[in-house]
């Protein structure tokens, strides 16, 4: 019984190894960056910007500095506590923008402010604001306007009915994500990894529920809408980032991986550009989309972007909402993430959404305060779940006390000299 049992695992492992290979000699380019991809998780090494390979030049403003606030809006001791739980949980930058000018602005590591920093996610709510600059522009009619006016493939097909609002909202109904698996042949890998990446999103997925009632966070809807962004404009994904989002607000370029040179760009992960730039774009998001006095963004956008999408509270138009309260916010559904990202406590502002990424990259933004926070750098090294572990709250809620402790300490000053 044992031997069979072993020559059954031998036979197994045969077929595991010999079906490796075939997919090796198949398509050495997708192979190559399966294995890289391993060792750099291996390693712990995927954080870095330098890992993306090809990429597209995103271009940018000349890098301007962000005006530094003469006397800091936040009290003291408070931002030198966030700073330093910043530094503690392995940041690589951190960066408080309020009031109009930088409050603070602290690199760990070794990174400098013009090094690009690789966003993971928070690329996923970069493409939400290009969509609403298209929008603007006239490229786009409206959020409810069929994807499939773009992705004319899947013109009658199942696969047709879905609007630009569904994707955006992670409810297209298409091809349900598997974020935890990492076989080789597996829809999720082949879809980041392959050469050909625009073949799988347009053939190889599949019509999986209803459009609208299940929430499920997809790099596959992100990197669909870089097809829409790409086609409604008649401009690459980079071009039309660079020149009609990051250049009009001042914004710094930087790269944007690609499938292949010349091929389609990645929009759900794999942006790279300074941390100022980042700062930038939560700024815009800030002022409802107006940048200098000039309207970048459709009129009532920002109130879009952060309503609640039906089949999830905390998701709005690609973007993350701080409300309602959870201990442990999930990004995929219960199936494959068990955890989730931890608050020890509410948001102190109602009205705080946020950029997030793997690993802690995140950006809270928060409009009533005039308020940008941003945390960049490799994950803590702690595990969820263990003592120690990175807290999605603590950042933004130091920094909010510390502005309530500074206008305190503020009016008590001017009492005194009433």
């Amino acid at each position: 019984m044992m031997r069979r049992l072993l020559r059954g695992a031998g036979l197994a492992l045969l077929a595991l190894l010999l079906l490796a290979g075939g997919l090796w000699l198949a398509n050495l380019a997708y192979m190559e960056r399966y294995m890289r991809m391993a060792v750099s998780q291996f390693r712990g090494e995927s954080q870095r910007a330098d890992w993306y390979d090809p990429v597209d030049p995103v271009p940018g403003a000349p890098f301007t500095p962000l005006p530094v606030a003469t006397t800091p809006s936040v009290a003291p001791a408070f931002l030198e506590e966030a700073r330093r739980y910043a530094e503690e949980t392995k940041a690589e930058g951190f960066l408080v923008w309020q009031g109009g000018a930088l409050q603070h602005a602290s690199y760990f590591r070794g990174h400098r402010p013009q090094d690009l920093i690789a966003s993971k996610s928070m690329a996923k709510m970069v493409v939400g604001i290009l969509i609403g600059r298209a929008i603007a522009l006239g490229h786009i009619r409206s959020l409810d306007q069929p994807v499939s006016d773009f992705v004319t493939e899947w013109k009658g097909t199942d696969k047709e009915g879905p609007t630009i609002r569904h994707f955006l909202q992670n409810s297209s109904g298409i091809s349900r994500f598997k974020y935890n698996d990492f076989a080789p042949w597996s829809l999720t890998m082949r879809e980041y990894l392959s050469p050909h990446h625009e073949r799988i999103l347009l053939y190889e997925t599949r019509r999986d529920y209803e459009p609208g009632t299940e929430y499920d966070y997809s790099m596959i809807t992100s990197d669909v809408l870089a097809i829409v962004i790409e086609r409604a404009t008649g401009r690459r994904y980079a071009d039309f980032l660079g020149e009609e989002l990051l250049k009009p607000i001042g914004a710094a370029g930087g790269t944007v991986y690609v499938n292949r040179p010349g091929g389609l760009a990645h929009a759900g992960c794999c942006l790279m550009l300074p941390a100022e730039s980042f700062v930038r774009l939560g700024i815009l998001l800030a002022h409802d989309g107006v940048w200098d006095g000039k309207r970048l963004l459709p009129e009532g956008w920002v109130a879009e972007t952060v309503t609640p999408s039906p089949a999830n509270p905390h998701w709005g138009l690609h973007m993350w909402i701080g409300r309602p309260c959870v201990e442990r916010l999930r990004w995929f559904p219960e199936r494959s993430q068990k955890v989730g990202v931890l608050h020890s406590e509410c948001y102190l502002a109602d009205d705080l959404f946020l950029f997030d990424g793997s690993g802690n990259q995140a950006m809270w933004i928060v409009p009533s305060r005039d308020l940008v926070v941003l945390r960049f750098g490799p994950p803590p090294t702690r595990r969820p779940g263990m003592p120690g572990e990175f807290d999605n709250s603590r950042l933004p809620n130091t920094i909010i006390r510390g502005l309530d402790a500074r206008a305190a300490a503020a009016e008590a000053v001017g009492g005194r000299a009433g």
